[in-house]
């Protein structure tokens, strides 16, 4: 099947070095959770500084003690999806796992063990206060919290949104806020 764009035109992707990623560019994609054109493009142009060099530093954070990243603020024009989108991108074309993944999605698949062995995990509605119509069970939240320190100590790295962390701490309990403090970069 012909791809309806060319990959390698943004000059992101090079020919030598990706062929083996463009033969099955849509299964990289789909394993990423992503639209194939994330992977072929240059990160948006609105992406902060801090996001990029959390990208240009990827795989130093786990020694270092990061664990991952922690977007908060507004979500406006969904830049938080578009950027997640990106990451999971830049990181799929550098040969490294990663997948956006709703939080519906992950706490669908914690009770079944079903959590896929990824690097990355983007998760951009990690935490919307109850007015953004978030709300989670105490179960929910308590095994959040396992799988989250297990990705800690075994030095994988998520990437997650949360509208307020003074507001997730009052919902999924202040040792949410303290794991994110203590081994996220903050933007």
């Amino acid at each position: 099947m012909a791809m309806a764009f060319d990959p390698y035109a943004s000059g992101v992707l090079d020919a030598a070095h990706h062929s083996r990623l463009v033969a099955d560019l849509s299964t990289y994609a789909f394993d990423a959770g992503i639209q194939p054109h994330w992977i072929c493009t240059p990160l948006p142009g609105d992406m902060c500084e801090g996001e990029r060099d959390y990208l240009r530093r990827f795989r130093k954070h786990s020694a270092k003690g990061v664990s991952g990243l922690a977007l908060t603020g507004k979500n406006e024009y969904g830049r938080v999806e578009t950027h997640m989108a990106a990451m999971a991108g830049a990181l799929v074309r550098n040969f490294i796992r990663a997948r956006v993944m709703t939080l519906g999605t992950v706490l669908d698949m914690l009770p079944r063990q079903e959590m896929p062995d990824l690097a990355c995990l983007l998760i951009p509605n990690f935490f919307l206060s109850a007015a953004e119509g978030g709300s989670l069970a105490t179960w929910h939240i308590s095994s959040l919290f396992d799988y989250l320190t297990y990705r800690h100590i075994a030095g994988l790295q998520t990437v997650i949104y949360a509208s307020s962390l003074d507001l997730m701490a009052k919902e999924y309990g202040l040792a949410f806020r303290r794991m994110v403090q203590a081994h996220y970069k903050q933007l």
